[in-house]
């Protein structure tokens, strides 16, 4: 028995796995009560938020709900890598509750969530989900540090991108993927577009809030933000993800004043994107359940 199994019998998991349905009612109620408590401090941030362009708005409601899509592209091909099946309405689910346990929750709650759900529900053992996984985190990562160089040292991005392609050939071998290619390349394109994504979404409040900078300068700002993920061990990676594009300063050439300032307004709107997305997702999936019923 691997040491994965002998988890699985522990009494606490066993547990969880009979009432999980009790369980998923309660994450849904503190979920909520965690992101009202943060709109009820945070109201200067609210504030600003309303003061923006309803289109600015729109824009950036829009570009988030595409990360969250590839998000479940991300999981759908993470679950085929380990052969299992997951319904595409089920990747939603888990990519939306895992996305507001991953703002809410330290130490990237995410992960943790959507692997205890995947062992659950269809028996994805952690120790695979955790393999897959690797070939998300390693394009991740790779492309966003790659990036960081893209304006002063565009040698440097195009050897982070070779690196890249070599680590993925040895982990295509490693893990004997050769069959499941195509969904490691489903696995990289979406973690690039969604890279991308997110930079569109710091340019447009980094010019919301009166700052005069290029593309360019808001891929390299992306990228440093982008890389706190790695090492967030605060809800939301407060704190963390300024310290990392703080730090990353003098490769975009961004104000501290301006980083301040998009800082605040990405906050204010990301969690009225999670209210709503939220709002909307625990609709459906509950008329999903009375119809069945």
């Amino acid at each position: 028995m691997t040491p994965m199994d002998r988890l699985s019998q522990l009494p606490f998991v066993r547990w969880v796995r009979r009432y999980r349905g009790p369980l998923s009612i309660a994450v849904i109620v503190v979920s909520l009560a965690l992101l009202g408590f943060y709109v009820a401090t945070h109201q200067d941030s609210v504030r600003r938020l309303l003061s923006v362009s309803p289109w600015v708005l729109l824009a950036l409601g829009l570009l988030y709900a595409g990360v969250v899509l590839s998000n479940v592209f991300i999981t759908y091909a993470t679950v085929k890598l380990c052969k299992k099946e997951l319904p595409f309405a089920g990747s939603v689910s888990l990519t939306v509750y895992s996305t507001v346990a991953n703002f809410f929750g330290p130490l990237q709650s995410g992960p943790g969530l959507r692997a205890v759900y995947l062992k659950t529900k269809i028996g994805l053992r952690i120790r695979d989900y955790t393999y897959a996984t690797l070939f998300y985190y390693g394009a991740f990562g790779i492309l966003n540090v790659s990036l960081l160089f893209i304006n002063s040292y565009p040698l440097l991005t195009l050897l982070g991108i070779i690196v890249g392609a070599a680590a993925l050939y040895v982990g295509v071998k490693k893990f004997r993927f050769h069959d499941r290619l195509r969904f490691i390349v489903m696995i990289c394109m979406m973690t690039l577009a969604q890279i991308l994504l997110t930079s569109v979404i710091y340019f447009i409040e980094l010019h919301a809030t009166q700052t005069a900078a290029s593309y360019m300068q808001a891929l390299v700002y992306s990228a440093s933000a982008n890389l706190s993920l790695f090492v967030s061990i605060t809800p939301g990676g407060i704190g963390i993800r300024e310290a990392f594009i703080i730090f990353t300063q003098s490769l975009h050439h961004i104000s501290l004043a301006s980083i301040v300032a998009a800082g605040v307004l990405d906050r204010a709107f990301y969690v009225l994107f999670l209210v709503v997305l939220f709002a909307v997702s625990s609709a459906l999936h509950i008329k999903q359940s009375l119809l069945h019923k």
